[in-house]
Order: C-alpha cells, then structure tokens, then sequence
C-alpha cells in the first residue's frame, strides 16, 4: 500500500475537546489494484502544539494503515 497523497478537506476546532476535527482525503494505490483511489478518514488532534495540519496527515495516514492491516474475523459462524 502506497499513500500517493493526502488533504485536508475539511476541519473545525471543537472548543468542548480543544482538539481540531479534520476530513482527511487519501489517494490511496493498493497492490493488486491497478487504479488508485480516495478513502476519507476523519480523525482529531489536540490544538495545541507545532505543526498541526502535520499532524492531522498523519494521523489519518496511522488510521488508515491500522485498518488496512488489522486481521479480519468472521462473526457469520
């Protein structure tokens, strides 16, 4: 799996939390799957500290990565 991008469509400061929410677009390029596509992962941060758009990148990068890797179980039994 391969991040070929990211953004951030869209994020809003939650003043109850004192974290920023954020809409994070990844362009996604998976092997096995010619064409890359989007997944949008929506995840939060604290809104203190340095480099903030930074760490809502990757943060949603962690998120999607855990997803994609986490084993999968059958609950059809």
């Amino acid at each position: 799996m391969r991040i070929l991008s990211a953004e951030i469509e869209h994020a809003r400061y939650a003043r109850d939390f004192g974290q920023v929410e954020a809409m994070v677009t990844l362009l996604v390029k998976e092997e096995g799957r010619p064409v890359p596509f989007e997944v949008h992962i929506r995840t939060a941060e604290p809104s203190n500290g340095e480099n903030l758009r930074q760490r809502l990148l990757d943060s949603a990068k962690s998120l999607y990565a855990a997803r994609v890797t986490a084993p999968r179980f059958d609950t059809a039994a």
